[in-house]
C-alpha cells in the first residue's frame, strides 16, 4: 500500500456559512480501528475516482499519513453510509517536514517557528450530499477537537483546481491569485512552480475563480501565488494558511449579518 506514497490528492475544504440546520439526518464519529480506516479509504477512492477519473490499487486510497491522523466521518443515520470525511494532523513547527503539504510546498523554513498547526486534508463528500449541508455538519463537529483539544492556532492544507477540460479557468484563477494584496497571500513557494499557459479559447465564466478559493479569501486565509502541478490528479494545488482566531471571527461576523 505504501508504493503510492504522496501520489494522491490532499484536499482541504471549509464551509463559510454555518447555518443552524438540524443534524438529525447525520451521525458523526471518529475512526477507531483498522476496519473503519479501510472503509474510509474505500470511500475516498470512490469519490476521487469519480472526480478525477483515476484508479486506485485494490480500490483503496491509502498513504502513510493515514496512520498519524485523526479521521472524521459523517454518516447518514438511516443508511449508515459515509457521506463526508476529512482527516486532521496536529503538528509543531519542527515537524512540518513530515507533513503532506511539505511534499508540494516549501513550508519548513517559513512556518517552522509556529506551534499548534493542524493540517487538514483528503476531504471528500459523497456526490449525493454535495449541497453543502453535510460538509457544514462535519465541520461543526470538528470544532471541539480543533479549537479546544488540539488548541490549534493555524490550519494548513491545499486547495486545488482541476486541469482536464478546465484549462482556461485554471489559467485565469492563477492570474487572479497573482494580483491579490499582500494581506491575502503568503510567501510560501512551490517545490516546483507551475505556470498554466494562456488558453486557446475561453468563456466569460472561466474568468471567475472557483467558489472554494473565494470562500477561503473571505475567511481571511492566505493563499500561495505559486502553484504545484499534481500530475497524478492533473490539477493545480495552492497552499492555504489560516489563523484560527481570524477564521473564528469571520464565522461570528457572518452569523451577525442580517439575513
Amino acid at each position: 500500500m505504501f508504493e503510492k506514497l504522496n501520489l494522491y490528492r490532499q484536499n482541504f475544504t471549509l464551509p463559510l456559512h454555518k447555518k443552524n440546520t438540524q443534524q438529525t439526518q447525520y451521525r458523526f464519529e471518529w475512526v477507531e480501528d483498522l476496519k473503519q480506516l479501510q472503509e474510509i479509504q474505500k470511500f475516498r477512492a470512490e469519490q476521487f475516482s469519480q472526480q478525477f477519473g483515476i484508479e486506485f490499487d485494490q480500490g483503496l486510497d491509502q498513504d502513510l499519513y493515514d496512520f498519524g491522523c485523526e479521521h472524521a466521518v459523517l454518516r447518514d443515520k438511516y443508511s449508515n453510509e459515509i457521506v463526508a470525511y476529512t482527516r486532521l494532523k496536529l503538528l509543531q513547527g519542527q515537524d512540518l517536514a513530515q507533513s503532506y503539504s511539505a511534499q508540494e510546498f516549501k513550508i519548513v523554513d517559513e512556518l517552522g517557528h509556529l506551534s499548534n498547526i493542524v493540517e487538514i486534508g483528503r476531504t471528500c463528500v459523497h456526490h449525493r450530499y454535495r449541497s453543502g449541508r453535510a460538509l457544514s455538519v462535519l465541520w461543526l463537529n470538528l470544532v471541539p477537537k480543533v479549537m479546544w483539544e488540539m488548541r490549534a492556532k493555524y490550519l494548513i492544507g491545499c486547495v486545488s483546481i482541476r486541469m482536464e477540460g478546465n484549462q482556461a479557468r485554471a489559467y485565469y484563477t492563477h492570474q487572479y491569485l497573482k494580483q491579490l494584496s499582500p494581506a491575502q497571500t503568503c510567501s510560501i513557494q512551490s517545490q516546483q512552480a507551475f505556470e498554466p499557459t494562456y488558453p486557446e479559447y475561453s468563456f466569460p465564466q472561466d474568468e471567475k475563480i472557483p467558489k472554494l478559493f473565494d470562500v477561503y479569501l473571505k475567511m481571511h486565509a492566505k493563499l500561495s501565488q505559486q502553484a504545484f502541478y499534481d500530475r497524478e490528479f492533473n490539477c493545480l494545488d495552492y497552499f492555504v494558511l489560516l489563523e484560527v482566531n481570524k477564521m473564528a471571527k469571520s464565522f461570528v461576523m457572518q452569523k451577525r449579518r442580517p439575513r
